[in-house]
């Protein structure tokens, strides 16, 4: 079992986006409780030696993590360093999956002329011509600088809209200063 509850943690620790069950238990050819008893081991064994690291169950991953106590310790690095605006241009952006120039200025105001310059310069975006027309998309360096898949940022961007359908009261419309 020792060793399986090292494997167990090495690739808990290895994969940081998360891992299956079933994913685990193939990689340590062994079977799901004794895959579920080593992760409840190792969780027993980092709450007894007051450790920084805990292993938690997103969905249907197993995934490492700091303590919420001591997240305020990392928040310095895990801070964007984007600037507020910028990242309401591009949220909109991904929300919208793609959208004209036009459209974003419309909704943003002028201001997201430089904020798209910005968004590109650092290949969060990209551009495609389509006749006089310029369509701005996340590209995929968006999904590694906010370590998101695709798919799982689909599911996010649905539950938004689910949301804003629900309370009809929420209004994401650009108000200038």
């Amino acid at each position: 079992m020792s060793r399986t509850k090292e494997y167990v943690e090495a690739l808990i620790f290895a994969f940081g986006d998360g891992i299956s069950l079933e994913e685990l238990k193939k990689k340590t050819k062994t079977n799901e409780l004794i895959v579920k008893k080593a992760v409840a081991d190792l969780n027993s064994e980092y709450k007894d030696r007051k450790s920084a690291f805990e292993i938690v169950t997103e969905g249907s991953l197993y995934r490492m993590r700091l303590r919420p106590e001591l997240i305020f310790l990392a928040e310095e690095n895990l801070r964007t360093d984007l600037g507020k605006g910028i990242l309401m241009t591009l949220s909109v952006i991904a929300l919208k999956g793609k959208i004209t120039q036009t459209e974003l200025i419309k909704t943003r105001g002028s201001i997201a002329y430089q904020h798209v310059k910005e968004l590109i310069s650092r290949g969060l975006i990209t551009t495609q011509r389509e006749g006089n027309t310029k369509i701005l998309r996340v590209s995929p360096s968006f999904y590694d600088y906010f370590d998101i898949k695709s798919a799982e940022f689909k599911d996010l961007k649905e539950k938004v809209k689910e949301e804003i359908e629900k309370d009809s009261s929420i209004n994401v419309q650009y108000t200038p200063n």
